[in-house]
């Protein structure tokens, strides 16, 4: 079923194309060629298009030149024998091996952070010291004391 369309769109599209004709032809006439105009920009750093095209031809050549292989390889080397499953019991070792150190690491972050919050915390010191002291205060007290009577 084909919709007929309505005087107005009509209208709108042929105004439409005609201001793209006008627009096309004065950019012919200002260039003297068809088309040169919509030339891109060039970057004025070469530089960054440098590095650019060698991190896509790097990640490109590791991609498909070393990666797709292995896969392909792997994708035909038969699931029930030793070798796979060498790799298999492999792979979840070095996991468990991973997991036993990142333990041991958050052990020791939490460690080193809570004698950094012990060095910092001086109350209990405080409280120990003037505990320690209180007899020595007390003579000091008595004997300055007992030496303005006098």
């Amino acid at each position: 079923m084909v919709k007929a369309v309505s005087p107005e769109t009509t209208v709108f599209l042929s105004d439409v194309a005609d201001t793209l004709e006008s627009a096309a032809s004065n950019m012919e006439s200002n260039t003297g060629e068809s088309g040169a105009g919509c030339q891109p920009r060039k970057s004025g750093n070469s530089n960054a298009g440098f590095a650019s095209k060698m991190a896509y031809t790097t990640c490109y050549t590791l991609s498909y030149g070393l990666c797709f292989p292995i896969f392909l390889a792997c994708h035909y080397i038969p699931k029930n024998n030793s070798f796979v499953e060498g790799l298999v019991e492999g792979g979840a070792s070095a996991n468990q091996s991973v997991d036993e150190m990142m333990e041991i690491s958050k052990a020791n972050r939490l460690a080193r952070q809570q004698s950094r919050d012990k060095s910092t915390d001086f109350s209990e010191i405080i409280a120990e010291g003037t505990d320690a002291l209180a007899p020595a205060w007390t003579i000091s007290f008595v004997t300055t004391f007992a030496w303005r009577l006098r």
